[in-house]
């Protein structure tokens, strides 16, 4: 891998992982009881900005969908609330994501 920053944040993501699931099978969990899903979910996403050429604006509108449906998949929906705490959530991590995503753009390259 050619950019540093991708090669940090996966070996970050790996060991990230690797303590989940070791904590998982420590406490006699199932394997994947508090997998990070979100974790994985952010680093596949800031990709995006990586191999494609979209704008701004359509790169945060792939976000905030991906990102509120994985929220109504994986929360507790109870009322029009939880939408707004949902969406709120999706901005957020929208916001993250295209950080990161910046981040990998910026990185430094291995020769």
């Amino acid at each position: 891998m050619k950019n540093k920053v991708i090669r940090n944040f996966l070996i970050f993501v790996i060991f990230w992982l690797l303590i989940t699931l070791g904590m998982n099978v420590f406490n006699q969990r199932p394997l994947f009881h508090s997998f990070p899903w979100e974790v994985l979910l952010i680093f596949l996403l800031s990709l995006i900005q990586i191999v494609t050429n979209y704008q701004r604006k359509i790169i945060w509108g792939i976000y905030f969908v991906i990102f509120f449906i994985f929220m109504l998949l994986t929360g507790n929906y109870y009322n029009w609330t939880s939408l707004i705490i949902f969406g709120l959530m999706s901005v957020f991590m929208s916001a993250i994501t295209y950080f990161i995503g910046n981040q990998f753009k910026k990185g430094e390259h291995i020769r």
